[in-house]
């Protein structure tokens, strides 16, 4: 309630999965280097209320705890960095990734991120990070961080393919959307038998 009244707007530039930039767009700057980048959202995010959260957790012995925190850096880069992952990762890329999540932080809430099992998990996550490179423009707005716009030289986003409106697609893929009707009858096959 108490942040400014007035948006912040930002841009952060991502390298394979790594912010490298943020420019802010009201003020000109531009800041690079992990240490400063990460310090400079963290600023900005504290001044514009993001990132705290009150939880109830279950520590490795089992046991509940109430842990306040405050993420503003992280949040904001969380939200980035997944926007700019609907972009240019493959559907089923993204959801394996996302399943990864829960193991992963469960291995560093409990000590092992030196473990062979987290060398496992990262180099999928790694090798999924080669094609997240572009910009993400942001608002930060009393606690909200809002994505406004996006770009990638590895977009997998074709307005032509996904249009409702163009017969043929793109040069590169020759889709119809009246395809789609035997798709949705062969995935229903199995819900009609089962109600036989």
């Amino acid at each position: 309630e108490s942040a400014p009244d007035k948006a912040v707007k930002i841009t952060i530039e991502f390298k394979q999965g790594v912010p490298v930039k943020v420019t802010n767009s009201d003020t000109g700057e531009s800041i690079t280097g992990s240490l400063e980048l990460f310090k400079y959202l963290n600023k900005l995010g504290r001044e514009n209320g993001i990132g705290i959260i009150d939880i109830v957790e279950s520590r490795f012995i089992g046991m509940k705890s109430r842990g306040v925190y405050a993420t503003p850096g992280a949040t904001i880069l969380w939200k980035a960095h997944a926007d700019l992952e609907g972009l240019t990762l493959d559907k089923e890329v993204i959801q394996l990734k996302d399943s990864f999540m829960p193991k992963i932080a469960q291995l560093i809430y409990n000590g092992f991120w030196f473990s062979p099992e987290m060398d496992f998990l990262m180099a999928g996550i790694e090798h999924s990070q080669k094609n997240v490179i572009g910009n993400v423009h942001l608002t930060l707005y009393k606690g909200n961080v809002i994505v406004t716009a996006r770009d990638s030289p590895m977009s997998l986003y074709d307005v032509d393919v996904v249009s409702m409106e163009k017969k043929g697609g793109s040069e590169k893929i020759d889709y119809d959307p009246i395809d789609a009707k035997g798709f949705i009858k062969l995935n229903a096959l199995r819900l009609r038998l089962a109600k036989k």
